[in-house]
C-alpha cells in the first residue's frame, strides 16, 4: 500500500453557525483554576508551574459568542490523508481539528467522530466543538485557535506526503505546526508537531493534545500509572490511586462506572514510555504514544449524572457519548513550562489501532497496563519514534509547504513588527492570509499609516504586547487609532490612561465601544448611574450587538436595577431579545423585580442558552422560582450536582 498522500475533500453534516466575533474586548471572563493553595501534597516545582504563565483573558482575541443552537447541513472544507490503512480528515477552517480517524482494513473509527457541529462555550475564547484530535497551544483550556481558520499545505517527503497545519498563536506570540503523515503500509498516524517563541523572551509554554473517544459500554481507559493528580468541579486537587481513585468499588478507568465528571492526570514515572490507551469491551481501541517529551496522560469523563448526560446530548445528540484521553507537556493542564528565548521544542505523537485480549483488558490493572504496554511496543516499537523524530527534524521540519489552505493575518502582521518578512520563519510561511482585518496593522506597522475607519470596521481589538505602542504612538490621530491606545491601556491595567483615550477617541467620532469602554471604567470605581447611561448610549448605538446587550443588562442586574433591564430588553430587536442569554437574563430581572410568577412562566416554557458555558448552571435560577422543585433534565447542566 502506499505511502500517506493529501488530498483537499468537503464533509457534509448538520452544523451551527458560528456567528460573528465580538467586537468587545474581553479584559477578565476566563474560567476559574483549581486553587492550588487548598491542595497541600502538591510538589513545590508543581505549584510553581501552576502559578506560573495564567492568563486572565483571552486578548487579543476576540470572543467567539454569537452563534446559534440551530443546525442545518452545510458543506465544510476538509483536508484527507490516507495510506490506504487509515484516514484522517482535518478541518482547517476550525483549528486544524483532527475530525476523524478511521482504520479502513477493520472498518472502525478510531476516535469519536461526531454526528454534528454544535458549537458550545468551552474555549478560551468561547465557541467549541467536540470529537476528533484538538491541539491546544497556550492556555489552560481549549485553545484560542480551536474554532478559527489555521494555514494547511502539503510537504513532499521520501516517506510520503505529509499534511501540515500552521498558525500564529496571539496570546503567547508562538508559532505552532503539527505535521501529518502515515508511513506505507501500516495503520500508523504520526504527528510531529513542533513550538517557535520567535522573541527574545522566554514565553509560557502550554500543549494538550485531546483525543475523544466512543464511551460504549464496557470501553476502558488504560495507561502505564498508579496514581493520578484528580481535579473536579470544587477547585481541588488531589493525588489519588488508579484505578480505584475513591473507594474500593468504583474502578474509574470504565468511565461509564463514575458519576461525576472529573480529569484524571496520570503520574507517568519517568522510567516508563508514555502512552494511553482506550479499548471496548472486545479490546479492541486506540492508543496514543509519543517521544518522551510529552509526559502528560490524561482521562476526561463526563459522568452518568443527569448534568454529565445533558452536556454529551447538548454537544452531540440524543444517544452519543465520548470521553477524552489527552497528552500534555506538563504533568496536568493547570502547569506551563518555560519556552526560552528564541528557542524551540517539537516531539513526535503516534495514533494507532490496537487489539488487546479481553480478558487482559478488563482484568486487574497492573495486567491490563502490562497487555497495552506490549501492543503499543507491537505498534510502534521503542526508540521507533525517536529515529522518526530525527529524520523530520533533518530532512521535512524546514522544508515549505505547499499552501492549500490560508490561515489568519495575524502571523504576517506580528513579523511586519518585528521588521521581518512575512515567510520568514522556515517551514511556516504566513505571506498568503486570508484578508482580513490584520492586513490593517500590517501596513499600520510597516508604513505608519492605516485607513481608520476601514481598520474600525474590522479591528475592534489591537494587538496588545509592548512591541505594537511604538507602532500606534506614531500613527496620524483619529479615532480609531485612540480607541486601540486605550484598548491596551485597560488591558495592562493603566486606568487612567484607558479613560483618557476612550474619551478622545469619542469626542473625535461617538461610537458604542468607546462608550463601553467608559462604561467599565465608571462601574469598576463604583459608579454605576454613569456606567449605565454609558451603556445605554452604547446600546443605543450598536441595537444588534447581542455581547454589549447581554454585558449591558448584566450591569444593570448587578447594581438593582431590573426594572430598568426588564425596559432595556423590551426595547431590544426581535433577533437580539428572543436569543436565550437575553431571555435567561429577562428571567433573572424578573425574579430581581419580585415578578416570580412570570419568570418561573418563562422558566416553563423552556429556554436555551447556546452559549452556557462549562459548568454554569441553571439550578439557582429555578429553585429560586420554584423553591425545593426538583430541576428538570432540560435545565441541568451540573458538573458536580453533590455541590449545587
Amino acid at each position: 500500500m502506499p505511502a500517506g498522500v493529501v488530498s483537499q475533500t468537503t464533509l457534509r453534516l448538520p452544523a451551527a453557525e458560528l456567528g460573528p466575533e465580538s467586537p468587545l474586548p474581553s479584559f477578565t471572563g476566563l474560567q476559574r483554576l483549581p486553587d492550588p493553595s487548598s491542595s497541600p501534597d502538591l510538589p513545590a516545582d508543581m505549584r510553581e508551574r501552576i502559578a506560573y504563565g495564567r492568563l486572565t483573558n483571552p486578548l487579543p482575541y476576540r470572543l467567539q459568542n454569537d452563534y446559534r443552537r440551530n443546525l442545518r447541513n452545510r458543506q465544510i472544507p476538509a483536508l484527507r490523508i490516507t495510506n490506504g490503512r487509515l484516514e484522517a480528515l482535518a478541518l482547517p477552517e476550525l483549528g486544524g481539528r483532527l475530525w476523524s480517524l478511521r482504520d479502513l482494513v477493520a472498518e472502525q473509527d478510531l476516535v469519536f467522530t461526531n454526528g454534528r457541529l454544535q458549537f458550545a462555550n468551552f474555549a478560551l475564547c468561547g465557541a467549541w466543538f467536540a470529537g476528533g484530535i484538538e491541539w491546544n497551544l497556550g492556555s489552560t483550556g481549549h485553545s484560542a485557535t480551536t474554532s478559527r481558520p489555521v494555514f494547511a499545505g502539503s510537504v513532499a517527503t521520501n516517506r510520503g506526503a505529509a499534511l501540515r497545519i500552521w498558525e500564529w498563536e496571539r496570546t503567547r506570540d508562538l508559532v505552532f505546526s503539527v505535521d501529518l503523515l502515515m508511513p506505507a503500509d501500516r495503520p500508523l498516524l504520526l504527528a510531529f508537531v513542533r513550538v517557535r517563541n520567535p522573541d527574545p523572551e522566554p514565553k509560557p509554554l502550554y500543549w494538550w493534545t485531546n483525543i475523544a473517544v466512543p464511551e460504549e459500554p464496557g470501553v476502558r481507559v488504560v495507561a502505564p500509572a498508579t496514581r493520578a493528580w484528580r481535579t473536579v468541579y470544587d477547585g481541588s486537587i488531589a493525588s489519588v490511586d488508579i484505578p480505584f481513585a475513591d473507594d474500593a468499588a468504583t474502578d474509574v478507568s470504565y468511565p461509564l462506572a463514575a458519576q461525576r465528571a472529573a480529569d484524571y492526570f496520570f503520574q507517568v514515572p519517568p522510567v516508563r514510555r508514555p502512552w494511553i490507551a482506550a479499548v471496548q469491551a472486545d479490546g479492541s481501541g486506540v492508543v496514543q504514544t509519543s517521544t518522551a517529551s510529552l509526559r502528560g496522560r490524561k482521562l476526561f469523563l463526563w459522568g452518568t449524572a443527569a448534568g454529565g448526560r445533558h452536556w454529551q446530548e447538548w454537544l452531540c445528540g440524543p444517544g452519543s457519548r465520548y470521553l477524552e484521553i489527552q497528552a500534555g507537556l506538563a504533568t496536568t493542564q493547570l502547569e506551563h513550562l518555560r519556552l526560552a528565548p528564541s528557542a524551540e521544542t517539537s516531539w513526535v505523537e503516534a495514533f494507532a489501532p490496537i487489539q488487546l485480549a479481553p480478558d487482559a483488558a478488563h482484568g486487574p490493572w497492573s495486567g491490563a497496563t502490562a497487555e497495552a504496554a506490549e501492543r503499543v511496543a507491537r505498534a510502534v516499537p521503542e526508540g521507533e519514534l525517536d529515529e522518526w523524530h530525527r529524520w523530520w527534524r533533518a530532512e521535512v521540519a524546514d522544508e515549505a509547504p505547499q499552501q492549500l489552505t490560508a490561515g489568519t493575518g495575524a502571523g504576517e502582521a506580528e513579523l511586519a513588527v518585528r521588521g521581518k518578512e512575512p515567510d520568514s520563519l522556515s517551514g511556516a510561511p504566513f505571506g498568503r492570509p486570508r484578508s482580513d482585518g490584520f492586513r490593517h496593522v500590517a501596513a499600520l506597522a510597516r508604513s505608519g499609516a492605516v485607513d481608520q475607519d476601514a481598520a474600525g470596521v474590522q479591528v475592534p481589538v489591537p494587538p496588545i504586547t509592548d512591541r505594537w505602542g511604538a507602532v500606534f504612538d506614531r500613527a496620524a490621530d483619529g479615532w480609531w487609532r485612540q480607541l486601540m491606545i486605550a484598548i491596551r491601556a485597560h488591558a495592562r491595567g493603566d486606568l487612567e490612561e484607558a479613560r483618557i483615550g476612550y474619551l478622545r477617541s469619542d469626542q473625535l467620532r461617538s461610537t458604542p465601544w468607546a462608550a463601553r469602554g467608559l462604561a467599565l471604567l465608571a462601574g469598576s470605581r463604583g459608579d454605576h448611574s454613569t456606567a449605565a447611561d454609558l451603556y445605554a448610549r452604547a446600546v443605543a448605538q450598536a441595537p444588534t450587538c447581542l455581547p454589549l446587550m447581554v454585558e449591558a443588562t448584566d450591569q444593570l442586574l448587578a447594581t438593582g436595577r431590573p426594572a430598568a433591564c426588564l425596559a432595556m430588553i423590551d426595547a431590544a430587536p426581535d433577533q437580539i431579545a428572543q436569543h436565550g442569554r437575553l431571555v435567561l437574563q429577562r428571567a433573572r430581572a424578573l425574579l430581581a423585580d419580585r415578578q416570580t410568577d412570570a419568570a418561573g412562566a418563562l422558566l416553563e416554557a423552556g429556554i436555551e442558552v447556546p452559549d452556557l458555558r462549562e459548568g454554569e448552571t441553571l439550578g439557582e435560577l429555578w429553585w429560586a422560582a420554584f423553591g425545593d422543585r426538583p430541576l428538570p433534565y432540560h435545565f441541568d447542566f451540573r458538573m458536580r450536582p453533590e455541590l449545587d
